[in-house]
């Protein structure tokens, strides 16, 4: 492992890495979410279901019932979409995703999809100092829990690659919240890893069928 860039995603230094200096994607801030919204004083708040696959991005890979169970906590308002620069030519894919519970900024969980010429070799390399490997996840797997004084609790980062396809996951906790009990979700969130990737591959099958049906009736036209 080289080098501890934390507030920096692995995937972003290998999209920037793919890319040239015209093709350099730039990511967004965060979508702003229905916890943003106002609500009248004194108005009680009901019950809002969660709606990943309304949400866009890379919000209907995530399962919102293995994310309830896995944290324990009752996420309600999801936002998701490309960056700026997924459309450019060159520029890699790139999706993403923040989820929030209503009742306050954290816990947050935000995903990040972004396409990459990188191989899963060069991946490990950019990995920060402090990761642990996952084994049964993508071409590489890590995860990391983070505890600097940030205003927030401790951050469980995970992150892993896929032919061609970076993958991070960061779940962001109330301030005060014991690492331990982040260690601990460990399991869980590799769950929840793998139902994402297996989403996204079959969201790409989804889409490689459709080109080929779509070359196929242009042919016979």
């Amino acid at each position: 492992m080289k080098r501890a860039l934390i507030a920096v995603p692995a995937a972003f230094l290998l999209a920037l890495a793919a890319c040239s200096d015209e093709g350099t994607p730039q990511v967004e801030d965060p979508v702003d979410t229905a916890v943003n919204e106002s609500s009248s004083e004194g108005e009680p708040t009901a019950p809002v279901e969660l709606d990943l696959a309304d949400a866009g991005g890379a919000c209907p890979f995530i399962d919102s019932e293995t994310l309830n169970s896995v944290t324990g906590e009752d996420f309600r308002f999801a936002s998701g979409g490309p960056g700026e620069a997924a459309e450019e030519e060159d520029a890699p894919a790139q999706l993403t995703c923040a989820v929030q519970t209503g009742e306050a900024a954290y816990p947050d969980l935000t995903l990040f999809v972004i396409g990459t010429e990188a191989t899963a070799e060069v991946y490990e390399e950019e990995l920060a100092d402090g990761t642990e490997a996952i084994d049964g996840l993508g071409e590489a797997a890590y995860w990391i829990v983070h505890t600097e004084d940030t205003g927030a609790g401790p951050a469980m980062e995970m992150g892993w690659y896929e032919g061609g396809t970076i993958f991070e996951m960061r779940y962001t906790t109330p301030l005060d919240t014991d690492p331990a009990t982040v260690n601990g979700l460990v399991a869980g969130f590799t769950e929840l890893a793998k139902g994402i990737a297996s989403a996204h591959s079959a969201n790409l099958r989804l889409a490689s069928f459709a080109k080929i049906e779509t070359a196929g009736w242009a042919e016979n036209e």
